[in-house]
């Protein structure tokens, strides 16, 4: 927020004397009204304060400031020395003999003062100094008061004397430096080269301190192995790419292996905090993914960067705190658990999918594992500084855990705390399936007219029967599973649904996104009557607003509380909706580029399944449904009587004639060999006994 402060250089003088000032107007001008108390910390609301009641000025040692009891992280300045005139029986000004405060026409003409120079008060802190022979005052602050909420970090020493009268406001500069950018410095300007701010009529001066970047923000994991880091990174890059905000996930142990030579072994022994030479190669990798972290949010494309890695001492956190303090906004993200069962859970499948173990014997990959954790666990020290700003998530997917969250505030934060709270219910390893469908044919499909409240076609009511065989067969056959179903409230997707035998739900917010007055007219409709819009939307899908409706970052807001709720789920969910919006949340949970959201490939009459990996992002299976059997022309469900899921209903025996012929052996996989379960069921007990004896 900018302000700006003018005041006539008639009624400014130094204070201590009955004179009118001598100063030329355009450096009087620039000068703040006398006796006025201004917050000087970023991130506070400024206000017209009460002006100073005093006695007339007398020569005398510098003024101090008086620090008044605010909050932590702000800090008042009262200027006693900030007087217009010397208190005389004449005098209209503040500190008059007769009339202690100012009158109607005074207190205007220095309200009006106060929007005239121009004062960015999110780059610039103030701090009053007593001239340089009087010492230096306290820092009024912890130096990381505000880093989470972007504040700057305390600025080099200001000084004042008697007159102690401001000459203006300068700029701060990027990373503590002074810069001279966005103003140049003139006659009477009262601005010095670097952006200081030159004293007119006594030596107070500002400085330029570092500006924080309050748009970047630095989310930093730290916690033992196999806690789940990686997963909510994952999580995190696909929330927060897809509500716009550029995220990118720099992971030091993908660094670590990169640098790795061909001969080096990289086993439980490198990571000990006594190897000199793992010490080193750790490092390496550590500072190369910092250069990489830090080149990206320079940039005008990155927006948050997740810096994953243990980070388990204080020393690290204390090293990427001072590289990031007063330049960047950034976070600690904590994962504790100690839940036997999500642990050895979690080992099992860092044995399955981390590279580090890739095609190394199960007993010899779970026991180095092991004691990689042990190394970690003799120097580990979980986050207990009350001044780091940091989500703590203890033992939260069990349901039984907690989050500690200390001095977090801001909108991408508090975002994050919230959206963390869903995904950690649910579970970091919850087993269950996601299907997309977009509603069968519609009659406005036929005639190829956008939006509108149509009924299926004869094509769609026959998709309508042969969905619930095709969803039924992509379901755990060997245990019961909880489903249920979601539509819009339009005809088109609860008519595609009311075979599906699981309970249904309706979402307004799944509605087909609103063309708007174009609505119930064909492309080529609107490309005659509407030409400028037609061009338009072909110019740019993903922001194109329909004149009275939405566009698909419309869409995307409008959208999210499902997304939030699809996390908070642990069952199987169906979801039938609309072209648009299945491209939106399909993009949520592939981490589709906000871009292409437009041209994801929707098509009628396909089933998509999105299944949960353990690293926290999906893998599809796509199903085009074969609507022209036989069977669908009989007025019933193909699969009827297979409806019942529950535990007390046999398990359902799907068909795959769901399929066309000749693609059910590539989409649907085919039961696995009877050697291959043995394989499988001997590891996880090789896992669970290592686990235990550990």
């Amino acid at each position: 927020m900018e302000r700006v402060v003018e005041e006539d250089a008639a009624q400014l003088a130094p204070a201590g004397t009955g004179e009118s000032s001598s100063l030329p107007p355009s450096a009087a001008q620039d000068r703040p009204a006398a006796g006025l108390c201004l917050g000087s910390t970023p991130n506070t609301s400024r206000a017209l304060l009460t002006p100073a009641l005093s006695e007339p000025q007398r020569p005398g040692p510098p003024a101090r400031v008086a620090s008044v009891g605010l909050p932590s992280g702000h800090t008042l300045m009262h200027l006693n020395s900030m007087r217009g005139h010397d208190g005389g029986p004449n005098s209209s000004g503040l500190g008059s003999g007769n009339s202690p405060l100012p009158n109607s026409a005074e207190l205007s003409r220095r309200l009006r003062g106060l929007l005239a120079t121009t004062v960015n008060f999110r780059d610039v802190s103030l701090e009053l100094m007593p001239s340089s022979d009087q010492g230096v005052l306290e820092a009024a602050e912890d130096a990381d008061a505000d880093a989470a909420t972007g504040s700057a970090a305390p600025l080099g020493p200001l000084s004042t004397s008697t007159s102690g009268a401001f000459a203006g406001l300068g700029g701060g500069g990027e990373g503590g430096e002074a810069s001279g950018t966005g103003r140049d410095a003139g006659p009477g300007s009262g601005l010095a080269p670097g952006g200081a701010v030159v004293p007119l009529g006594g030596s107070m001066r500002v400085r330029s301190g570092a500006v924080v970047r309050k748009n970047k923000l630095v989310i930093i994991l730290v916690g033992l192995p196999g806690r789940g880091k990686t997963f909510l990174c994952n999580k995190l890059c696909c929330y927060l790419n897809w509500l716009g905000h550029a995220t990118r996930h720099f992971n030091v142990g993908q660094y670590r292996r990169h640098q790795k030579c061909a001969d080096e072994v990289q086993d439980a022994a490198f990571f000990d905090h006594a190897n000199e030479s793992g010490v080193e190669a750790r490092n390496r990798a550590l500072h190369a993914a910092l250069d990489d972290l830090t080149a990206y949010l320079r940039s005008d494309s990155g927006q948050v960067a997740i810096f994953d890695a243990t980070n388990t001492t204080v020393a690290r956190r204390n090293l990427l705190r001072a590289k990031f303090h007063g330049v960047l906004q950034y976070m600690f993200i904590e994962t504790i658990c100690s839940d036997p069962a999500v642990l050895e859970l979690n080992y099992r499948n860092k044995m399955r999918y981390s590279p580090d173990y890739k095609g190394v014997d199960t007993d010899k990959a779970v026991a180095d594992f092991l004691a990689r954790i042990k190394k970690y666990e003799e120097v580990y020290e979980p986050i207990d500084d009350r001044n780091l700003h940091y989500i703590k998530l203890i033992d939260m997917v069990t349901g039984r855990g907690h989050m500690d969250i200390n001095r977090i505030s801001g909108y991408l934060p508090g975002k994050i705390v919230f959206f963390l709270m869903q995904v950690c219910k649910a579970g970091l390893t919850s087993p269950r399936k996601i299907i997309l469908s977009r509603h069968g044919e519609s009659q406005y499909n036929e005639k190829a007219l956008i939006g509108g409240n149509s009924s299926l076609s004869v094509r769609g009511e026959r998709y309508s029967r042969a969905l619930p065989e095709a969803v039924i067969a992509r379901l755990p056959q060997d245990e019961a599973v909880s489903v249920a179903v979601w539509t819009s409230t339009l005809k088109r997707t609860i008519e595609t649904a009311r075979f599906l035998p699981f309970p249904k739900l309706r979402w307004k917010a799944l509605d087909e996104i609103n063309a708007g007055i174009c609505d119930g007219m064909t492309y080529e409709d609107i490309a005659e009557r509407y030409p400028a819009e037609y061009e338009a939307r072909k110019k740019d899908k993903l922001r194109y607003r329909y004149p009275s409706g939405e566009s698909y970052m419309d869409v995307i807001q409008r959208v999210e509380p499902v997304i939030i709720e699809m996390e908070r789920e642990r069952e199987c969910l169906v979801i039938v909706a609309h072209q648009a919006i299945l491209r939106c949340l399909y993009a949520y949970f592939m981490n589709v580029p906000s871009e292409d959201i437009p041209r994801v490939a929707i098509p009628l009459h396909t089933i998509i399944e999105l299944t949960p990996l353990p690293d926290g992002t999906m893998s599809e299976v796509r199903i085009a449904v074969d609507i022209d059997r036989p069977e669908l022309f009989l007025g019933a469900p193909a699969c009827a009587a297979t409806a019942s899921t529950g535990s007390d209903a046999g398990s359902p025996q799907p068909s795959r004639s769901c399929t066309p012929e000749g693609e059910a052996a590539a989409l649907v996989p085919a039961p696995p060999a009877a050697a291959d379960l043995a394989g499988a069921q001997a590891d996880e007990v090789k896992v669970a006994e290592l686990v235990a004896a550990s």
